[in-house]
């Protein structure tokens, strides 16, 4: 017969600790692992989330720039000048196909009412001179521009316009900034541009095609985006007046401090056709004024202000 040892109360109790000990110890081991490896997973995601938002963040800013740097071309590069000015006469250019006969007579050739601002011009504050066919921007006016989203806008607008599309976006509408400042010899390239355009069409004088191309294409310094106060959005669209983004702008742009430029029924004081997503920032002072009163900016400083 085999024998076995019978351990004693006090050997059962100490090999049980022991038991008990290994089994604390793995246990232990294990969740600290487990720990570990969860922690691990948890900083792991959080540093590609950060890195993701960081790479996002330069990616956005590095689009700015470069957008901002492209809105102005080279002036003595006529190639980059026909890359980078064809999306801006192509814009300029869509105003031309709904023109009609009557559309012509009255976009600058014969405007009913003219008003000479030169004086209002000159003692205004800058937000409220009058640029038009017959007013141009002083060669006096050194105007100061910021960066918006990519785009140059005047220094005096620019943050406004930057409040004002930010809580568009609250309200689930969508802006951006087709146009803002154009110096104005990049204009000049535009107008000549479109002047060659015109002359490809037909058999015309330089006086006929420099007027058939400022019913698309102002003149130099007698563009609102001369200034910088000028913004489009969203494209260039005829039907623009029928989405909500416009009518956002139309109950609540004179807040920000600007206004809707060229209505249809302005044609005879502006000299200018039609154009929804064409916005002017003239203060927030003046445009609850000016939107209140119906009028065009013209119409207002002569009826008002001169």
């Amino acid at each position: 017969m085999g024998c076995y040892k019978r351990l004693s109360p006090k050997d059962i109790k100490k090999e049980n600790f022991y038991k008990n000990s290994k089994k604390a110890v793995v246990k232990t081991l294990k969740w600290g692992l487990i720990s570990t490896a969860v922690l691990a997973v948890l900083g792991i995601g959080v540093f590609s989330f950060y890195s993701f938002i960081d790479k996002q963040f330069y990616k956005d800013e590095t689009e700015g720039l470069t957008s901002a740097t492209s809105q102005k071309p080279d002036l003595n590069d006529t190639e980059e000048l026909n890359e980078l000015g064809k999306s801006e006469i192509e814009r300029e250019s869509k105003k031309a196909e709904t023109l009609t006969d009557n559309d012509a007579d009255s976009s600058g050739e014969n405007i009913k009412k003219s008003y000479d601002f030169s004086d209002w011009n000159k003692s205004c504050s800058y937000e409220m001179m009058v640029i038009n066919k017959d007013n141009f921007i002083s060669d006096d006016i050194n105007v100061k521009i910021k960066n918006c989203r990519g785009k140059e806008i005047s220094s005096v607008a620019c943050d406004d316009l930057e409040s004002m599309i930010s809580d568009a976006k609250k309200d689930g509408i969508i802006l951006w900034i087709s146009s803002g400042y154009r110096d104005v010899n990049y204009q000049k390239k535009l107008f000549n541009r479109q002047v060659e355009r015109e002359k490809s069409k037909a058999v015309l004088t330089q006086d006929e095609a420099e007027k058939r191309a400022e019913r698309v294409v102002a003149r130099p310094k007698a563009s609102e985006h001369n200034t910088g106060l000028a913004v489009d959005f969203n494209g260039v669209s005829n039907d623009f007046y029928k989405t909500k983004e416009y009518k956002w702008l139309m109950d609540n742009a004179h807040k920000y401090g600007f206004i809707e430029r060229y209505q249809k029924k302005w044609k005879d004081y502006t000299g200018v056709i039609y154009e929804p997503w064409h916005f002017r920032y003239v203060g927030k002072e003046n445009a609850p004024k000016i939107k209140d009163s119906g009028l065009c900016l013209e119409e207002y400083v002569e009826k008002f202000l001169r």
